[in-house]
């Protein structure tokens, strides 16, 4: 993610580098490049903000997983109805596959009984 990012910040020194070696020329980013490393970036932060929210010590995690899947898949959907119809069709199959995977991932949280028991506020009393 970081590395994608920092490509779309050095684009024009990317190409004037490439542009000024012949032997590298082979593999300079066209315009469809640079707006596919920017759309997949985009994606990617959602996925650095779930992950970072979910490592954190300092909060309990397990009840607030669930409220991240839920933001994390929420994005993705907003994302897919957001592409646009000459998006290629390999980067529309990936955010589908990684949509439907979080849908499973979810399911598995949804039938967990840890889930409604971590959430609780008081203690169970038996």
């Amino acid at each position: 993610m970081l590395l994608l990012g920092r490509a779309m910040d050095y684009r024009s020194v990317l190409d004037d580098f490439i542009a000024k070696n012949r032997e590298l020329r082979k593999y300079e980013l066209q315009d469809d490049d640079w707006e596919a490393i920017a759309l997949i970036a985009q994606w990617l932060k959602s996925f650095q903000s779930a992950t970072t929210q979910m490592s954190t010590t300092t909060r309990p995690m397990l009840s607030s997983t669930h409220a991240i899947f839920q933001g994390l898949q929420d994005s993705l959907a907003d994302s897919l109805r957001s592409l646009l119809y000459n998006t290629p069709a390999v980067f529309r199959q990936a955010l589908m596959n990684a949509h439907r995977k979080l849908s499973d991932y979810y399911g598995k949280f949804e039938e967990s009984p840890y889930y409604t028991w971590s959430s609780r506020t008081s203690p169970i009393l038996v």
